[in-house]
């Protein structure tokens, strides 16, 4: 299940669920209990790891595509 940022039309309250995607269009404000709700576009953060083994396998290192 992924997280949404979310943020409160009637208070500007900013809460993070974690939830199914088509339980997030029915979240209620923690801080008001409002049902006007939007999602906050924040950034993306990827981690994973690289296949193949260490650093020392190649003189050049693949690129980091997300940071």
């Amino acid at each position: 299940m992924p997280s949404y940022d979310l943020v409160c039309q009637s208070c500007a309250y900013k809460f993070s669920v974690f939830c199914s995607m088509s339980q997030k269009d029915h979240q209620v404000c923690p801080q008001c209990g409002s049902d006007q709700i939007k999602q906050r576009f924040t950034a993306v953060n990827v981690v994973g790891k690289r296949s193949g083994g260490g650093a020392s396998e190649g003189s050049n290192p693949a690129p980091q595509r997300f940071g």
